[in-house]
């Protein structure tokens, strides 16, 4: 659950942070009623999608990549080091995909229709595993993250004794830590759950 709600945060961070950054608010898509208040994560998004394309488009460039580290950089609370960060990240373009596709929708509607669109199942494989692979550009600022809040929140472990002994109130030493006594039968610790 940590995961699922650190993608959606990180892909809603992240999108704001790239309509801000790369000056998208003046080509404010019209959407319908209840989707324009969501516009700039749906046109998020759609850029967000088209990452790998726009590495080479200069003026986006910085923004996309900066959108990216915040990305990483929101989704680094909700993750622990190793795959937990790499299923967080795999939200991220699951949400991606989603929002991304209902852009698609929302600005072309016959995208739907088989008919129109017949290449429309592999549009739609191409997107999710396009989302999918551009959203492990979060990785690279995460990582680093996760390690560090790791081994601030981590606690040393007691001390070992120098020695394990128990003895029983019949004289019987036990080089351990047993439940019962051999020799009377006594009951000398209970089990901790």
């Amino acid at each position: 659950m940590r995961n699922f709600l650190g993608g959606l945060i990180g892909i809603i961070v992240g999108s704001f942070s790239l309509v801000s950054l790369a000056g998208l608010q003046s080509s404010q898509p019209t959407f319908p009623e209840p989707f324009n208040t969501l516009w700039f994560l749906l046109d998020g998004s759609w850029v967000f999608q088209s990452t790998l394309q726009e590495l080479f488009n200069q003026p986006l460039v910085t923004s996309l990549l900066l959108s990216w580290l915040i990305i990483g950089i929101v989704i680094a609370p909700f993750s622990r080091r190793g795959w937990n960060l790499l299923r967080s990240t795999l939200w991220v373009g699951v949400f991606l995909t989603i929002f991304a596709l209902m852009f698609q929708i929302l600005e072309n509607p016959s995208f739907w229709d088989v008919n129109l669109n017949p290449t429309r199942n592999y549009d739609l494989l191409f997107q999710f595993v396009t989302s999918l692979i551009v959203s492990l550009f979060a990785l690279p600022s995460a990582i680093p993250i996760t390690i560090s809040i790791e081994k601030a929140l981590q606690t040393k472990d007691p001390p070992l004794p120098d020695k394990i002994e128990t003895r029983c109130e019949c004289g019987a030493v036990f080089k351990s830590n047993p439940l019962i006594c051999s020799e009377c039968g006594r009951i000398l610790r209970t089990l901790e759950n």
